[in-house]
């Protein structure tokens, strides 16, 4: 049994209830002798009622028809009768006629209407939801917001498929209702390309022209979202180029002053070596011996960060913390004037991690230390473990980081304006890189003041008490 007819019955059964209890009514108002202008005021009210209950307009036309009878049937002598005794009747029931089918048309077109208002109202607050949708979310969950808002407001079980660029969305609405009676089919098009399908199935008849706006709103919006998506990925191109450029101009200057010393010693020493004291030929093999080491650090520095620009790839492993602290104090001890110290708890710490990058991160933080601090300072190791954080640190005893900068000293190309006019200023990426691979092992690396001077880089990750097995 399809939707219309249970429709159609419904409407009947409202029709002949509403004049039943109706004509019950007059009844009683009969007997207390009430007169026959009551009566007639009671059908055309439930005239009126049938009207605004009914989904159709030719209801309370049935039901002015039914109430004349009923009323001649009822209440006019001869009764229970059909039959007219005085001519004054027809113009009666002609006047009760009209009144009830005016009064029942009044009532029908307000109600649609009011139906109308809301229909539109409600489509508006639909164009609207779905514009803040796009706005507020990723492409996927705008479209599953969507058409869930779609379903709601078409009272429809919905199906949506979109594929455009890396977006692929295929999904549908719960509990499909399988006595649909309409099957509705809408492309979406993006630049004169169809790149999705909107299907709505609804057991009410929806106007093919609302569908077909919805479907214009859907393709606008992923349209829109997806020029906003190109313009953002051109904007990340030109970031990228920009930061190889500043990359390349740093090195081009920063790398040329420590070669030019170089080959100048070189030079030196090869054209004056007989002229040279034993003196001054150590003071320009130690020049040549410290730039080249200078170098190297900032290759080192530079494959870093261009691994890092590429994407950290962790290749994770259980690991010893106190070997990682002593490779890196075996490393560092010949090559910093400042005397290493390690502090490690006496239990054994293991601990997840990509040992390689988390080594680089201590050599630049010793490093780092070791350039802003006096040659008889001493710089400490330090590992620990609080409840459920493992703490990396590593104290300098030099002048300390002034409260504005503890921020910006993690950025590219920054470096300090107190380092020892005796050393070379680096490229300005090492403390970038470390924070980069601490955040990529979902750590988080901060600079504190050590006491009474110095600073503390404090390195802090996620611990859940890994065992070596």
């Amino acid at each position: 049994m399809n939707s219309n007819l249970m429709n159609r019955i419904k409407n009947s059964l409202i029709v002949i209830g509403i004049l039943v209890v109706s004509t019950l009514v007059a009844q009683i108002f009969s007997l207390l002798k009430f007169q026959e202008a009551t009566i007639i005021i009671i059908y055309m009210l439930a005239v009126v009622f049938i009207s605004q209950i009914t989904t159709n307009y030719i209801y309370g036309f049935y039901a002015s028809i039914i109430s004349v009878l009923a009323f001649n049937f009822f209440f006019t002598h001869p009764l229970y009768t059909f039959n007219i005794s005085q001519p004054d009747y027809l113009f009666t029931f002609f006047v009760m006629f009209l009144a009830s089918f005016l009064s029942s048309s009044l009532t029908s077109k307000l109600k649609n209407e009011k139906k109308l208002s809301q229909l539109k109202t409600n489509q508006v607050l639909l164009v609207e939801a779905i514009n803040h949708s796009f706005q507020i979310n990723d492409l996927q969950n705008a479209l599953m917001s969507s058409m869930n808002l779609i379903a709601e407001n078409c009272d429809a079980y919905c199906e949506l498929y979109v594929h455009i660029n890396q977006t692929n969305f295929n999904d549908h609405t719960l509990n499909r209702n399988v006595n649909t009676d309409f099957k509705y089919v809408q492309s979406i098009m993006v630049n004169r390309e169809e790149v999705g399908k909107l299907t709505l199935f609804s057991k009410t008849n929806i106007p093919e022209s609302w569908i077909s706006t919805i479907g214009d709103i859907l393709s606008q919006n992923i349209e829109r979202h997806d020029l906003v998506e190109r313009q953002s990925l051109a904007q990340l191109q030109i970031h990228e180029q920009k930061i190889r450029n500043d990359l390349l101009s740093a090195i081009s200057h920063d790398l040329r002053t420590p070669l030019a010393t170089i080959v100048g010693s070189s030079d030196t020493l090869l054209e004056n070596l007989d002229k040279l004291n034993q003196s001054e030929q150590k003071e320009l093999l130690l020049n040549i011996k410290n730039d080249s080491v200078w170098l190297i650090n900032s290759v080192e520095n530079i494959l870093s960060f261009m691994r890092v620009e590429e994407g950290i790839n962790l290749k994770l492993q259980i690991d010893s913390v106190e070997e990682l602290f002593g490779d890196i104090l075996s490393r560092m001890v010949n090559r910093v004037p400042q005397k290493l110290v390690l502090d490690l708890p006496k239990e054994p710490i293991y601990a997840k991690m990509d040992i390689q990058l988390m080594g680089k991160v201590l050599l630049n933080l010793v490093d780092n230390a070791s350039k802003y601090s006096p040659i008889d300072s001493k710089i400490t190791l330090k590992a620990f473990v609080i409840k459920n954080r493992l703490i990396y640190e590593v104290i300098d005893e030099g002048d300390g980081i002034e409260d504005n900068q503890k921020r910006k000293v993690f950025d590219r190309y920054i470096t300090s304006s107190s380092i020892n006019s005796k050393q070379r200023k680096g490229l300005g990426l090492g403390l970038a890189i470390c924070k980069s691979i601490v955040e990529a092992h979902g750590g988080r690396i901060i600079v504190k003041d050590n006491q009474p001077k110095g600073s503390i880089f404090h390195c802090e990750f996620p611990y859940e008490g890994v065992t070596n097995e």
